[in-house]
């Protein structure tokens, strides 16, 4: 999977989760925060990433990591607060771990190692119009295809998210 999927997946996350009504470099940094956390599987790390699927794609081992993350940051009062409280840090947590349910997605023939390494069993959810491509460069047609593909099957959930947003800001409900 490319990595619009997931990013797309994690900016609606964020602006569901967003915190009341907030100064817009806030809210961007928040919005780059979970759609970050929603690449982190794929981060091209040492041991890492595609290097090492198994162990970047395991649930077991993002928990840990999420856990060790969320021990950083929100344990202060002070950064619990910036953050937005438990709520955000547990629907970031949910955008991180989103990645694994996206990646078993594709139609790649290995599905995804999810219970790694409690289990060698594996995660495939094919979804037919999904293919891997290599990474660019080049940027090649069948990488627009994906990328085309990632917009129109994601993109409706940021859609969808904005519109939610709005409509409780218009009623005067704050999202939360």
């Amino acid at each position: 999977m490319i990595t619009v999927g997931h990013t797309l997946l994690g900016a609606a996350v964020a602006v569901v989760c967003l915190p009341k009504p907030c100064p817009w470099p806030r809210a961007i940094g928040h919005s780059a925060a979970f759609m970050l956390a929603a690449n982190v599987p794929d981060l091209p790390l040492p041991g890492w990433g595609h290097d090492r699927y198994d162990i970047s794609h395991s649930v077991f081992s993002n928990a840990l990591l999420i856990v060790a993350v969320t021990a950083a940051v929100g344990l202060p009062p002070a950064a619990r607060r910036w953050v937005g409280g438990w709520g955000v840090l547990a629907a970031l947590a949910g955008a991180w771990l989103s990645h694994l349910l996206l990646d078993s997605f594709y139609n790649h023939g290995r599905g995804v190692a999810i219970f790694w390494p409690v289990s060698s069993a594996r995660l495939a959810l094919p979804i037919p119009w999904f293919s891997v491509v290599p990474p660019p460069p080049p940027f090649t047609a069948a990488l627009w295809k994906e990328f085309a593909a990632e917009v129109v099957s994601y993109g409706p959930l940021l859609a969808a998210a904005l519109v939610w947003r709005r409509r409780r800001r218009a009623t005067g409900q704050t999202p939360r």
